[in-house]
């Protein structure tokens, strides 16, 4: 372990006394929207390889999630991936708490773009995914293809 990996989790246990380890009301909606979603599209080729469960853990990191906000967001994605979510239903919650076409919804898609070009290819069934949550987010299908092709850096 790092001397800056010690002092990340120094820091984040000395958040999680002053905070309990809870998660903001605020950030509820988009830990458990954004989770079961990427739960829902690692499913979709059948398989969730350790590049997705990587990228996910990440997220958590990079989201600075306490201890109450990652039980939310490993049971939103155990959701999704179970398929005990309707992704028409939970695009329809997040646009509604942050407006259609917003940068949120926009950061939203771009992250599920990210998952799906995590392990370096996009199966059909991951596609049609993509495809399907463009729509419930009330995006371009159009502009899938392009956008992942500018987070693989081709």
């Amino acid at each position: 372990m790092t001397d800056s990996s010690r002092l990340r989790d120094m820091g984040k246990a000395l958040s999680e006394l002053f905070t309990f380890g809870k998660l903001d009301h605020e950030r509820e909606l988009p830990v458990e929207v954004t989770f079961a979603l990427i739960g829902y599209l690692a499913k979709a080729d059948s398989i969730i390889t350790s590049h997705e469960a990587e990228f996910v853990n990440a997220l958590m990191d990079e989201l600075d999630l306490p201890t109450q906000g990652r039980a939310l967001a490993n049971a939103s994605f155990e959701r999704g991936r179970l398929r005990q979510i309707d992704i028409k239903v939970e695009g329809r919650r997040f646009v509604a708490a942050y407006g259609a076409g917003s940068r949120q919804v926009h950061e939203l898609f771009d992250t599920l773009l990210g998952l799906s070009a995590a392990d370096g290819r996009v199966f059909p069934r991951e596609r049609q995914a993509l495809s399907e949550l463009a729509a419930a987010l009330g995006l371009n299908e159009a502009d899938i293809d392009r956008r992942l092709e500018t987070i693989r850096g081709i």
